[in-house]
């Protein structure tokens, strides 16, 4: 008896770990960028997943939590999602998927760099 009661608490502070503590926050913000970019949902979080350094959910936690916009979490997501692509076209090859993306990424990653250039001037 005691055994499922703390099974139970186990459960139950998983449930509060994933949504307090941001990784069902995170998925939840991914698949608006994603939706912003024009990307499928598995696709844009496989595309991250495989360009950040580190749990890609705990990123987007992170980036909702700065109050940033959608386009400025797609810019500071930008050299990550650049990784991924290039990971994902090195594993699969080209992918019709993969060359959609190319020309977005291209152009936030263009909006990173110029925004990291401006930061350096001030």
């Amino acid at each position: 008896m005691l055994t499922y009661i703390w099974i139970i608490i186990f459960i139950l502070f998983i449930v509060i770990v994933w949504t307090r503590g941001g990784l069902g926050k995170g998925r939840k913000y991914g698949n608006k960028i994603a939706k912003h970019l024009g990307m499928s949902n598995n696709f844009f979080h496989t595309v991250l997943e495989n360009g950040v350094t580190g749990p890609s959910l705990q990123v987007l936690a992170m980036l909702d939590g700065a109050g940033l916009t959608l386009q400025q979490a797609c810019v500071q997501l930008a050299p990550s999602l650049n990784r991924g692509l290039i990971a994902l076209e090195n594993r699969f090859g080209r992918q019709e998927m993969i060359d959609n993306a190319k020309p977005i990424v291209s152009r936030l990653l263009k909006e990173w760099e110029d925004f990291q250039a401006q930061g350096g001037q001030q």
